[in-house]
């Protein structure tokens, strides 16, 4: 049984959710402020803006020549905690990290204000599951319940599966599509138009090898009972076998799958395998049967087979590398050409990366690519950047040569230097030099995530203030807001007698509260007021704009923004006319969430975001995928989406 994984996905207009709210949202787009004056966004005591407000994060990169005379009269800065810092505390030091009285824990939902969660709904009669099967398989540890398609009809989560994103544009929503798929969830039982059984597990395991997720493929396949495969998994476990360097168990699938299923890919899955046992007869055979099969011929696929069995062959072109080639050029000890890791899908580019038999130029820019992907770990291109050869005078010139060009070697220098430096200072400058050309170049959320474990490992000294931001929003970026929090500590007290600092604490307030870190900020509508003025004050143009994303990203996330926020903005000339979405999605998105249908509504979720990276979705639907993500029990992740979203709009 072959099952083809099509790529139907539901209206393309739809991925442009949000119809209810775009009024409110998208009003303040074209939102206008005169004079740059702070704006009173509703009636609160305290001041709003602050001075300073045009430094971007990270952009205050070296220390200082001269140190600031600091204000001697501390000020209490917006959103900080009862108690947060002494008045004590000298001007210019930094108070220690220690503890901080956590915010008391919320009051329980009443009736004035409902919960997003909706409690599951009693299953009827047709929305049964059925008992554990082929379909049903999956990594318990590393999906969701079993039950999170209970409610949802077998061919509508079917179609569901089939119309997921071949890659998702964001961390957080690859690891929510990576998790979906490897679920051992129950199904309802097949109707009689369904696929045979193992129909949706094919799909499913397809779906893995496209994002690139070979562990995760390799363990539901490991989980196949004996002779249960069908041709789709038992090419997906073949071409997987190859990739990951296991011969052996791919070519006895070759042997004996291809017996059985024949057709042009087991006929090159066989010639292969017999090219590896440097079969000369066989492989002669097979490549006249091949051609007699009168297929389009693979002319890098004849070439490499010609190298394995001892021939003099050149090839410098493999534009689209597929696990049958990367087997050759392994067992053929040749190069692999330059132009393979642009043009490589998901599974070749992790091979490429984690491979022992490309060089090193290749390995690294495979896994640079996969790393700005989501598919490859930073820990990965850390020890290929690490292992790259470096002369002592290379090292003492990588900054300076990081910033006059960008390729492959300057990056690897610039990561030895900050990772073998021993003096704090030195070490920050090169780890700022490296988040401020991955802002300018768009490699910013790989590179925080690459340099997070070096920055997680530095403490946050009083000659150490100038590197406290961009440290801090490089490790919101990775995803490591505990990391993150001594850093906003430092800026915390220090920005009790600097501007500056204090300018920084309100940019780097909304992300602390987009993770609902409440152990050092609280909130404040006073906060959040003098953030979006700061920003607005900085931005004139842009700014309104600006504020209006941030406020409904914090709000999707499950801060109390006031209502009276957004009726504020309609005073004014903010209405502009906006084009609406497809509702299929919407609707969908909205009954699923409703009735608590967990599978359904993530996998919409998902469908609805679709591939485009998170900084080219319009925050409308953007909002409400996170607030779908939380209806459908995923707080923590729904968090993650919205932080993520903020720093690829550039917060």
């Amino acid at each position: 049984m072959t099952v083809s994984r099509t790529r139907t996905v539901l209206p393309a207009a739809a991925l442009a959710l949000g119809l209810l709210t775009a009024t409110a949202i998208c009003a303040p787009a074209a939102l206008a402020q005169s004079g740059g004056q702070p704006l009173r966004l509703f009636p609160l005591p305290g001041q709003g803006g602050n001075q300073g407000a045009n430094q971007g994060a990270g952009q205050e990169n070296r220390p200082p020549a001269a140190e600031r005379q600091p204000s001697q009269t501390p000020q209490t800065l917006p959103g900080t905690l009862p108690g947060a810092a002494t008045d004590s505390a000298a001007p210019g030091q930094i108070a220690p990290a220690a503890p901080v009285r956590p915010v008391p824990a919320a009051p329980a939902q009443t009736d004035s204000a409902p919960s997003l969660r909706v409690p599951m709904p009693v299953p009827v009669s047709s929305n049964v599951l059925a008992a554990p099967s082929l379909d049903s398989l999956g990594i318990a540890e590393r999906g969701f319940g079993q039950d999170i398609w209970n409610g949802t009809p077998r061919a509508v989560a079917q179609r569901l599966l089939e119309s997921l994103p071949e890659l998702p544009g964001s961390h957080t929503l690859y690891t929510l599509q990576r998790r979906l798929l490897v679920s051992a969830a129950l199904l309802p039982p097949p109707g009689p138009e369904a696929g045979p059984e193992g129909t949706v597990l094919t799909i499913r395991a397809q779906a893995l090898r496209e994002m690139g997720a070979l562990d995760d493929l390799s363990a539901l396949l490991a989980s196949l009972p004996r002779n249960a495969g069908s041709e789709g998994l038992s090419r997906l476990s073949l071409q997987t076998d190859l990739l990951r360097g296991k011969d052996d168990a791919a070519c006895a699938t070759a042997r004996n799958a291809g017996s059985t299923y024949g057709g042009v890919f087991w006929r090159r899955a066989q010639i292969v395998c017999d090219a590896l046992a440097r079969e000369t007869g066989r492989v002669d055979l097979g490549m006249t049967v091949l051609r007699e099969m009168n297929v389009p011929e693979d002319r890098a696929f004849t070439r490499l087979v010609d190298a394995v069995m001892g021939h003099s062959v050149v090839l410098d072109s493999l534009p689209a590398p597929t696990a049958l080639h990367l087997a050759l050029l392994k067992a053929a000890n040749m190069p692999v050409p330059a132009d393979a890791v642009a043009g490589a899908p998901p599974t070749a580019l992790v091979a490429l990366a984690e491979g022992d038999y490309a060089a090193a130029e290749i390995s690294i820019a495979a896994a640079e690519r996969g790393l700005a992907l989501g598919i490859v770990s930073a820990d990965r291109l850390a020890a290929l950047y690490t292992a790259y050869p470096a002369t002592p005078g290379q090292l003492a010139g990588a900054i300076a040569a990081a910033e006059k060009r960008s390729d492959s070697a300057s990056r690897a220098h610039l990561f030895r230097l900050a990772s073998e430096e021993s003096l704090p200072l030195a070490k920050a400058e090169a780890i700022a030099t490296a988040l401020r050309i991955a802002r300018d170049d768009g490699s910013y959320m790989a590179t925080a995530r690459l340099y997070a474990g070096l920055i997680a490992g530095m403490q946050p000294t009083g000659e150490m203030i100038w590197f406290a931001e961009p440290a801090a929003h490089a490790l919101y970026a990775a995803n490591r807001p505990e990391d993150a929090r001594p850093w906003l500590l430092a800026i915390r007290d220090r920005g009790r007698f600097d501007e500056l600092a204090a300018a920084a604490w309100l940019r780097l307030w909304p992300l602390a509260r987009l993770v609902g870190d409440d152990t050092v900020t609280v909130w404040e509508d006073m906060a959040l007021e003098a953030s979006l003025n700061a920003l607005m004050t900085a931005q004139p143009n842009e700014g309104p704009a600006r504020a209006a994303l941030l406020a409904a990203l914090l709000d999707a996330a499950g801060e109390p923004v006031p209502s009276t926020l957004w009726r504020g903005w309609l005073d004014g000339p903010y209405i502009q006319a906006t084009a609406l979405p497809s509702p299929t999605i919407w609707f969908a998105l909205e009954n699923a969430a409703a009735e608590a249908r967990i599978g359904e509504t993530l996998a919409l979720v998902l469908i609805a975001a679709g591939s485009d990276p998170l900084g080219q979705i319009d925050i409308v639907p953007l909002r409400r995928i996170i607030q779908a993500m939380r209806q459908a029990d995923q707080p923590e992740a729904a968090r993650q989406l919205a932080l993520e979203a903020a720093i690829a709009h550039g917060f």
